[in-house]
């Protein structure tokens, strides 16, 4: 027997005892004379108020052990470690550190018997620009080095003198303390990152300051959903959905963009389910699909997998609604 069904029979069976002793201390009626003598010692005066509260939470236990568990929903996964995602455009160079790492080609040198000249110095590498701490900041997510992940975002963070730097680097603080489970700096991190985010897409609305503010967005719905606070989740998908979709036909031919959008569509629509929305979410999750079946026509390897995941979503939320 599993651990919910045990779970269930013992709340039945207390709901059941609770509601029975209720029912008979408070007077209604009599099943047998077990409880009719029971002294309820400094409660005695308030018999039927104590009947009436112990039979309300037995029918409490009771409805909570009936009714049915909800199903965990399977979700996309993120495209990459945390959530980061480097553009193609921002990919730096290869760095000075890299370049200083790698082995030279060897040179033939001739046999000397005299003392080896001692080696010169090594170039002190320039420090690294803040596009280069977060491309490194992604290898090391990808290599689950957590700790040195830790260690680069605080230098970021450091580092991050612009209103799209610090919106970056809190939305990656943000991905960062949510993969590890802190809900609570996950939250408040993501809230940064909106707020100067908002910022560099009043100044400079485009493209790239679109997707930072709603990628900070859907951080924040993230959080709001896993901490029940649906009503905030909902705002944020909804404005992050908005702000996706407000690229219209520019984003056509940019698969991060369309793969977002996908995703976003189908963080609402669980949200609509939830809230008894089937219809609105079933909209969302066609819309969903048929993103999801361009992106895998196009590259299978890599959006394949998306895919079978809509597609299985959509047919679980069909299935509901034709039942």
């Amino acid at each position: 027997m599993g651990d919910a069904m045990l779970a269930r029979l013992v709340g039945i069976i207390l709901g059941l005892i609770l509601a029975s002793s209720g029912y008979v201390v408070a007077g209604w009626g009599s099943l047998g004379t077990w409880a009719t003598t029971l002294d309820l010692g400094p409660f005695e005066p308030h018999r039927p108020a104590v009947g009436v509260a112990a039979a309300i939470v037995g029918g409490v236990l009771i409805v909570a052990a009936l009714l049915p568990r909800p199903k965990r929903k399977p979700r996309k996964t993120a495209p990459a470690p945390l959530g980061l995602e480097l553009p193609d455009e921002a990919a730096p160079s290869a760095s000075p550190v890299a370049a200083a790492a790698a082995p030279a080609a060897p040179v033939a040198t001739p046999v000397s018997h005299t003392a080896p000249a001692a080696p010169a110095a090594a170039p002190v590498a320039p420090p690294r620009t803040f596009a280069e701490m977060r491309a490194r900041l992604i290898t090391l997510s990808r290599e689950d080095s957590w700790g040195e992940c830790a260690r680069l975002l605080a230098a970021m963070k450091r580092a991050a003198h612009t209103d799209e730097e610090l919106a970056i680097v809190h939305r990656d603080l943000g991905d960062f303390a949510r993969a590890q489970g802190q809900l609570d700096e996950a939250g408040e991190a993501y809230e940064t990152a909106v707020a100067y985010a908002r910022q560099v897409r009043q100044t400079r609305p485009t493209d790239a300051s679109t997707d930072l503010l709603a990628g900070a967005l859907s951080g924040v719905g993230d959080v709001a959903e896993a901490e029940g606070r649906l009503d905030a989740a909902l705002s944020a998908f909804e404005e992050a959905l908005a702000l996706r979709r407000s690229r219209g036909a520019r984003e056509a031919n940019d698969p991060n963009a369309q793969r977002a959008l996908s995703v976003n569509l189908e963080r609402l629509a669980d949200l609509r389910e939830d809230r008894g929305h089937r219809m609105r979410a079933l909209d969302l999750y066609r819309e969903s699909y048929d993103i999801a079946g361009r992106l895998a026509a196009a590259d299978p390897a890599r959006f394949g997998p998306d895919l079978a995941a809509t597609r299985a979503r959509l047919s679980e939320l069909e299935a509901r609604i034709s039942t």
